[in-house]
């Protein structure tokens, strides 16, 4: 399996034809599934033995490390830095101002096995929206798969943040049919908060809100871009 890799508008450039790259990893692979791959293509020892060795290998490396040698290895360097600022040439190291923090870079081979030969490929134009992962029922004993009106309510995702003095931006409350069709002539645009942050919103669901099932909806503009809509997959009751 390939990575591959978006692209995405700097924001730190006047330039509005610079773009950087970032990576998708469509798998992380832990420890143990390097032991499963080394098992599948044929080993002399068996899984137990090779997560032993790994585990002398590693608590090795750490002992070295805690008595203060920089550790080169084919694929890692590791070593530590210091952080903080000393107040002259006679200050010495303080856990309560200083702060020793782990330092590791690529060695040599996986250097050379990422830059010589990832296969990667680009991935479609992503455009920032409203991403809206789950609502969470602050209502004391109520379930999560409902909204009770006169008690708050916690969305979580990202890029929720919108601006609130606009009437086309904001937290729409969106009604349902049986048929699972969204009616957004009928919306109900929420208008008590306690929280909007760009990846949490804490609101109070209209006491008005009538019994049905709805949809919950963010929509934003970041900069000069279009109003740009999010919406819960999950349908909500309201009883």
């Amino acid at each position: 399996m390939s990575s591959s890799y978006k692209l995405y508008k700097s924001n730190y450039s006047n330039d509005d034809n610079q773009y950087y790259a970032k990576v998708q990893h469509h798998e992380v692979m832990t420890e143990e599934d390097i032991i499963d791959m080394m098992m599948l293509n044929g080993s002399p020892f068996s899984k137990a033995d090779t997560q032993a060795i790994l585990n002398k290998y590693h608590d090795t490396i750490n002992i070295a490390a805690r008595n203060g040698r920089q550790v080169v290895t084919r694929n890692v360097r590791y070593s530590f830095t210091i952080k903080g600022v000393f107040n002259g040439p006679q200050d010495q190291l303080d856990t309560h101002r200083h702060q020793i923090v782990a330092n590791v870079l690529p060695g040599p081979d996986f250097k050379e096995a990422v830059e010589n030969g990832v296969p990667i490929a680009k991935e479609a134009a992503y455009k920032k929206r409203p991403e809206l992962d789950g609502c969470v029922n602050l209502h004391k004993g109520a379930s999560d798969a409902e909204l009770s009106p006169g008690h708050n309510a916690r969305i979580i995702g990202n890029q929720l943040r919108f601006d609130q003095d606009d009437p086309a931006q904001g937290l729409f409350i969106v009604p349902v049919d049986a048929n699972g069709i969204t009616h957004h002539s009928q919306a109900v645009r929420v208008e008590e908060f306690a929280r909007i942050a760009p990846k949490e919103i804490t609101f109070r669901v209209p006491d008005t809100l009538s019994p049905g099932l709805y949809k919950l909806e963010v929509r934003a503009k970041y900069r000069r871009s279009s109003l740009r809509t999010g919406q819960l997959e999950t349908v909500l009751t309201v009883r």
